[in-house]
């Protein structure tokens, strides 16, 4: 009984869980977020016109940065490719979504964007995982 308990432990305590965790949420959270892009990029002409500007640098190119930031860092998170680096740029967009954008609202109209925004800052900390492109180009010896 102690054999198979301390079999099962072991099962269940692997890092194969972990990283497999780690993909799941990098695919899940990087598919949302792409298609939340590519809507933006087919409904272009509609959305610019009435894009808000909260860094100042003019409504089409704040909507192309976040646009081209939401589909790029989204496909290298699929990816598992310089995960921490795409995070950076989403972890800043949302939090300029949420804090920036219309901070006369209350703090639900942001609500969705701060919950990606924890999600990055948690993919930025615990990194991709052992099922990357990360791993498979950037380990030394194979492993995280």
């Amino acid at each position: 009984m102690t054999k198979s308990r301390n079999r099962l432990t072991e099962l269940l305590t692997c890092t194969r869980w972990n990283d497999s965790a780690l993909l799941f949420l990098r695919i899940f959270v990087g598919a949302m977020m792409l298609l939340h892009g590519i809507s933006k990029i087919q409904n272009y002409d509609f959305i610019v016109q009435s894009f808000p500007d909260p860094l100042g640098i003019g409504p089409a190119f704040s909507f192309t940065l976040i646009t081209l930031t939401e589909v790029g860092c989204s496909v290298c998170l699929i990816m598992g490719l310089l995960v921490r680096l795409a995070t950076l740029p989403l972890i800043f967009g949302m939090f300029v979504a949420t804090f920036l954008t219309f901070p006369d609202k209350n703090f639900s109209a942001g609500e969705l964007s701060f919950l990606y925004m924890g999600i990055y800052l948690f993919l930025f900390i615990a990194g991709p995982g052992g099922y990357s492109l990360d791993r498979l180009f950037f380990s030394s010896r194979g492993t995280k």
